[in-house]
């Protein structure tokens, strides 16, 4: 790639940032510098270690950034949680004792983000170069989600409480479940994933409200907003898709 397509391809995402976009990452911007600067103590129960503060700080900020670009089917979002998101939550999560989300953080999610940037890179849509083609499950494979979610719950919910230290085992466990299960379902393009996350985000709000680390909570809130927003955007794209593809076929079997 040259460096004037480069800055073609630059201009063209960030043109892509409607208002609403704009607006929402502001606010969060705003809020998490906000607590930070002048709510220190709402930040962490314990502020001892600086290390702890700025994991957190990193992963408020990332976030939101992350969701947006999955909304916006934008393959640039697995970078972005690689390096901004998955690195500093798995330090989040040893120092809270969550050992099922750190063991799954690394071992899971930093190899399935790399496959995911692959596999999206692969599947552009044929009008926007910028959006990856996304689409949706049917119910046998919804029941054969919620069920292996279950059974993973069960099985290393029962392991991790063998871990000293560890808290909120089955909790953890099934909040390690949910995620797995939302980076899968994004790894194979299926609208599905905003479900499996909605409830990632519920179980997240729980844990950490009941470990006190309330800067956490700043972007638990906006992802929810951004999941209802993600889950609309990617519904009325398969849902304009399946029609142009239904159009395309009776074209096609007419000219027959």
């Amino acid at each position: 790639m040259t460096k004037a397509e480069f800055s073609f391809k630059a201009k063209s995402f960030f043109k892509s940032f409607t208002p609403y976009q704009i607006i929402y990452l502001v606010v969060v911007f705003a809020l998490t510098i906000g607590f930070t600067v002048f709510l220190p103590d709402m930040m962490l129960d314990d502020m001892s270690s600086p290390l702890v503060t700025v994991c957190s700080v990193i992963a408020v900020l990332a976030n939101p950034v992350c969701e947006l670009l999955i909304s916006k089917q934008s393959r640039l979002n697995f970078l972005v949680d690689i390096f901004f998101i998955e690195i500093p939550e798995f330090i989040l999560c040893i120092w809270l004792g969550w050992y099922a989300i750190a063991i799954v953080t690394l071992a899971f999610w930093i190899p399935i983000d790399i496959a995911s940037y692959l596999k999206w890179r692969n599947n552009i849509d044929e009008k926007e170069d910028e959006l990856t083609v996304v689409k949706r499950l049917s119910l046998k494979q919804d029941i054969l989600v919620v069920l292996a979610i279950a059974a993973f719950t069960v099985v290393v919910g029962s392991l991790i409480q063998l871990i000293p230290g560890a808290s909120d085992s089955y909790l953890d466990a099934l909040a390690a479940a949910c995620g797995m299960a939302n980076g899968i379902l994004l790894l194979l393009r299926y609208t599905e994933q905003w479900y499996a996350w909605l409830t990632t985000l519920v179980l997240y709000t729980i844990m950490y409200t009941i470990s006190e680390s309330y800067i956490m909570l700043i972007t638990v809130a906006a992802m929810l907003v951004n999941t209802c927003y993600g889950f609309v955007k990617w519904y009325i794209y398969t849902k304009k898709r399946k029609q142009e593809l239904g159009m395309t076929g009776n074209t096609a079997a007419a000219k027959k």
